[in-house]
């Protein structure tokens, strides 16, 4: 505006064609000015300023009683690492020779590393068929309702090529969570990032018995039950504890007396007294892993 008005000044005092001249320039100066750009305003209603906020969410365990323990759902991590939902051997399905206890070999490696893509323990992958080996073929043929047998039969390399990543009964826990299906007899535990272990387990074999007991000398009775429900890790031992009825390794207790455990005896089908037994092997990496508060739903 400044230079509008020296421009008129001048003109007024050097004549009319002066004025025009002024003018024009005016008219160039302000054409070659960049244009003032328009925003749109769009109006924000409740449900979408919502979206805009960004909010810390912080979850916590359940309360250490069972009351409202299936209300808690943890939000899962968006860095999960957790394998593909369908992880599967590359080209078309070629049938491998028996593998049992004792055998070696690429093709005990091949299956170790396809029963570890799919979450079940198998111990060290190295190629050796040992007992960890056989706990780990033995869980997948609990799960996929195969005979029990802990041999790579032709049966089982069938179903082990088309298996997929099991995803639990009960993702409305969220994580971490332990889910023990006593009718497959299988141990599923999530952790942080989801699915990390599928277990062989040995639970309660539902007969009544009366024995010694090995602390007391004196005589107990019961029924052999694990005990159904929603529960979670409250207390724990480190290394061997003698109860009446046996010897328990790294016991992690879920209801009173009641605890998954390590034991030299880990049978394809439940003969506890009513504990849920883990080779004793993944009893080490199990109770270093599982925090007490972890949320735990027993079920057939």
């Amino acid at each position: 505006m400044k230079a509008l008005f020296v421009l008129i000044v001048l003109a007024l005092l050097t004549g009319c064609s002066s004025l025009t001249v002024a003018l024009k320039s005016v008219q160039e100066f302000y054409s070659v000015l960049p244009k003032p750009e328009v925003v749109a305003i769009v109006p924000v209603n409740k449900a979408n300023a919502a979206k805009l906020q960004t909010s810390t969410r912080v979850d916590t365990l359940p309360p250490s009683s069972t009351t409202g323990l299936f209300e808690h759902t943890n939000t899962p991590s968006v860095t999960s690492t957790v394998a593909p939902s369908k992880p599967s051997f590359p080209g078309t399905f070629s049938p491998s020779k028996i593998l049992k206890i004792g055998s070696q070999g690429e093709a005990v490696l091949a299956l170790q590393k396809r029963l570890t893509e799919l979450r079940y323990e198998v111990g060290a992958i190295d190629g050796f068929y040992g007992r960890q080996t056989w706990q780990g073929v033995v869980a997948f043929q609990k799960y996929a309702r195969l005979k029990r047998t802990g041999t790579y039969t032709r049966e089982t390399q069938k179903a082990l090529y088309t298996a997929t990543l099991p995803e639990g009964r009960h993702p409305e826990l969220g994580w971490p969570r332990i889910e023990i299906d006593l009718t497959r007899q299988v141990l599923l535990f999530f952790d942080e990032l989801g699915l990390n272990r599928i277990i062989s387990v040995s639970a309660g074999s539902n007969r009544k018995y009366c024995e010694i007991s090995k602390k007391s000398g004196e005589q107990v009775c019961g029924v052999a039950r694990t005990p159904r429900g929603k529960f979670r890790i409250q207390w724990r031992i480190s290394g061997w504890r003698e109860s009446d009825l046996g010897k328990l390794y790294n016991p992690l207790y879920f209801n009173g007396g009641f605890a998954i455990h390590g034991s030299p005896s880990v049978p394809a089908y439940n003969v506890s007294h009513g504990c849920v037994r883990i080779s004793i092997e993944t009893s080490i990496w199990f109770y270093d892993t599982v925090k007490n508060g972890t949320p735990v739903i027993v079920f057939d």
